[in-house]
């Protein structure tokens, strides 16, 4: 994959599984079961990388802090390179930018800390709600010292490299801390993309469409297919596949899908859901997946 980058800017999938991932902790149903028996069947946590390989070593940058960060790093390491102080070690990223506090997002930071990587002043990109949450709270102090805040400011796109930015986009979700959401719109030298792993309701955005229709690819939240998941929960807040796919009727061949919860059939690759996605022109991520920007 490095060597097909080189000269290049790109946004790399590194995860599409709701927070905790597949196999979900505790459960016992056959992709889970499956997943325990046969280590090709885990799939990490919803996680994007974008990559700037116009230079070396290469700009890195994560979207969000998993819990598989560790895994996740180490598929980077062709384009993170060693550590210039500790060679038996990669270098971090440049910067990690979070969508919001939701443990499948931020978790991955405790693993920065001075028990784990041990970084030294990383970029961490936030909004002010939830740099104020996590910098605020006892169990987060260790790792503080090697961080370093930049506080994201919806709408205001932020120059990562030439001819490459980030802009934070305010969406709906539920929201513990009063702290916000983010999506994020991508724009490399050739194409653009959002990335919206997580979101109430697509009707609650209003510019949900417009934002779509103006990028080239959108990896958009498909946690669940059917409220029929939920085995009698009460409903999550996340727009069900086949209404995203309704709601953004012909521009549904921009959509990639991504952040699936273990239950949804439309991971298994013969099923009719998967069918469904595909017929309506939508598209479904997969891990080390690629989009050059």
């Amino acid at each position: 994959m490095s060597n097909e980058l080189v000269g290049s800017v790109a946004a790399i999938v590194l995860g599409i599984m709701q927070d905790a991932g597949l196999p979900h902790i505790g459960c016992l149903c056959a992709r889970c079961v499956g997943a325990r028996e046969r280590a090709e069947n885990i799939w990490r946590a919803a996680c994007l990388a974008l990559v700037d390989a116009r230079q070396h070593p290469a700009l890195v940058w994560l979207i969000d802090a998993t819990p598989d960060i560790g895994r996740q790093l180490y598929d980077l390491g062709p384009f993170l390179g060693l550590h210039p102080r500790r060679p038996e070690r990669l270098r971090p990223p440049d910067g990690i930018f979070l969508t919001h506090g939701h443990m499948g997002h931020v978790d991955g930071l405790a693993q920065l800390g001075p028990e784990g990587m041990a970084v030294e002043g990383l970029a961490i990109y936030a909004s002010a709600g939830l740099a104020q949450v996590i910098r605020n709270s006892h169990i987060w102090r260790p790792l503080m010292a090697g961080l370093e805040w930049h506080i994201l400011t919806p709408g205001e796109p932020l120059t990562l490299a030439p001819s490459l930015k980030l802009a934070p986009l305010s969406v709906p979700h539920r929201d513990e801390w009063q702290a916000g959401t983010f999506a994020f719109r991508i724009d490399g030298p050739n194409r653009s993309l959002l990335y919206c792993p997580d979101i109430d309701d697509w009707e609650a955005w209003p510019e949900a469409r417009a934002q779509v229709s103006r990028v080239d690819v959108a990896l958009l939240d498909a946690t669940f297919y059917s409220s029929a998941e939920l085995g009698g929960r009460p409903p999550v807040a996340h727009p069900l596949v086949p209404d995203t796919l309704a709601y953004f009727g012909k521009l549904a061949n921009r959509l990639v899908l991504t952040h699936f919860n273990h239950t949804n059939p439309v991971l298994d690759e013969e099923s009719a859901q998967r069918a469904h996605v595909l017929r309506a022109g939508a598209s479904v991520a997969r891990h080390g997946q690629v989009f050059t920007l």
